[in-house]
């Protein structure tokens, strides 16, 4: 990208709680940045999101940055918007450690930032046992990462500070079958089934009678949640999915609370932020900035649990009203995520907060968006891409590209 983007909109920046001229010596010390920053997964919505903060006119810094990308997936767009991309086995393989290995011993990357919760883990595992590694990831510590990446650990880590969370029943762990039929009491139709370790809301469905249940709960690694939400909302669009078995489906009306925050390995918490999302299918297609002084102390108080557990890095709680017109958490993760570009365009850079958080010796610019930019509604929607046959052939073939 071109520099001169980046001189027209650091002109200023809040410095202090206070705005400051960026002089033209401050400019050329920022174009001498360059910050080695690996991502796993790059293919994924989250890399693209990183990519898109980078490459933003808003505030572009891509010339700050080298991104080594990896992915196992060879035609995907991201992989030649990297300076250097490498194909890699399946996370869940057992070659996908020794090639990681192999790519981060080489590179040498200041940063690593995972795009999928399952490199998340496995990256910190890995790191933990080849200390003599470069590469700081974000995440605090491994333990801390498990209460998001495994939802059981996550009912046990919210119990534990008596934090607001949607009541969950893991069969065997939470109890027997009289201790679900009292579960069942309790929270009521319909019930959330999904996997203890999951992402995307996949492997995710409604429980609506007993039948279903006794069937789930003979399922491997799957748990009960309360659904978060008003029941009878749901009422005809469980009657028109009994009658016609719809090509594609979607529940109308589902929506989130995404509580958004940075926390520094000294503890610090950066300002929350909070949106309404709106999904079809599973993902975020609407996005907006609110306001809700219940939900940033629900968040703030999530945040110092974790960093009392040992964790930092990027925070996303997401809450939801329950029956009771109560907020309660239904979902946490510790990474970059599908809304970081969004956030980006109205406020947060939570990039820029990771870099400097976690490096903070590189002094790398932060983006601070007009205040009108709070009020922008977000649509996301898909773009095509062109990708060149000899590209994907050298990726393929050699295992990396390059530019």
């Amino acid at each position: 990208m071109a520099i001169h983007n980046q001189k027209r909109s650091i002109k200023y920046l809040k410095k202090n709680r206070r705005i400051v001229k960026i002089n033209k010596k401050e400019v050329l010390n920022m174009r001498k940045v360059r910050i080695k920053i690996l991502i796993t997964s790059v293919g994924s919505l989250v890399g693209h999101n990183i990519l898109d903060v980078l490459e933003s006119p808003l505030f572009c810094r891509r010339d700050l940055v080298k991104i080594i990308g990896s992915n196992s997936i060879v035609n995907s767009p991201n992989n030649f918007r990297c300076d250097k991309c490498y194909k890699v086995p399946n996370t869940s393989t057992d070659e996908f450690s020794s090639r990681m290995i192999e790519i981060i011993r080489r590179e040498e990357p200041d940063l690593i930032l995972s795009a999928r919760d399952e490199d998340t883990e496995a990256l910190m595992v890995l790191m933990n046992n080849n200390q003599q590694l470069k590469g700081r990831l974000p995440y605090g510590e491994l333990k801390t990462l498990t209460y998001a990446l495994n939802k059981w650990q996550t009912w046990l880590f919210t119990q534990k500070y008596d934090l607001p969370f949607a009541n969950t029943f893991v069969m065997g762990k939470s109890g027997g079958i009289n201790e679900l039929k009292s579960f069942v009491k309790e929270v009521g139709y319909p019930m959330i089934a999904k996997p203890i370790q999951g992402f995307a809301s996949k492997g995710v469905f409604f429980v609506r009678n007993w039948n279903q249940v006794e069937k789930v709960s003979t399922l491997k690694n799957y748990m009960f949640q309360e659904y978060l939400g008003k029941p009878d909302a749901m009422d005809n669009y469980f009657e028109l999915m009994d009658e016609f078995s719809p090509l594609f489906a979607s529940a109308p009306g589902i929506y989130h609370h995404s509580c958004h925050t940075f926390i520094s390995p000294k503890g610090d918490i950066d300002k929350i932020f909070i949106s309404k999302n709106d999904h079809k299918n599973g993902a975020t297609v609407g996005f907006r900035r609110v306001k809700n002084d219940e939900l940033e102390a629900l968040a703030i108080s999530y945040a110092k649990a974790i960093y009392n557990e040992g964790g930092y890095g990027p925070l996303t709680v997401q809450f939801r009203l329950d029956k009771n017109d109560n907020w309660k958490a239904q979902e946490m993760n510790f990474r970059t995520n599908g809304n970081t570009f969004p956030r980006f365009m109205m406020g947060q850079d939570d990039l820029g907060l990771i870099i400097n958080g976690i490096l903070p010796d590189l002094n790398f610019p932060i983006y601070y968006a007009p205040e009108e930019a709070s009020d922008y509604i977000i649509e996301k929607s898909l773009l095509p891409n062109i990708m060149s046959i000899e590209n994907l052939e050298e990726l393929n073939n050699n295992g990396v590209w390059k530019r």
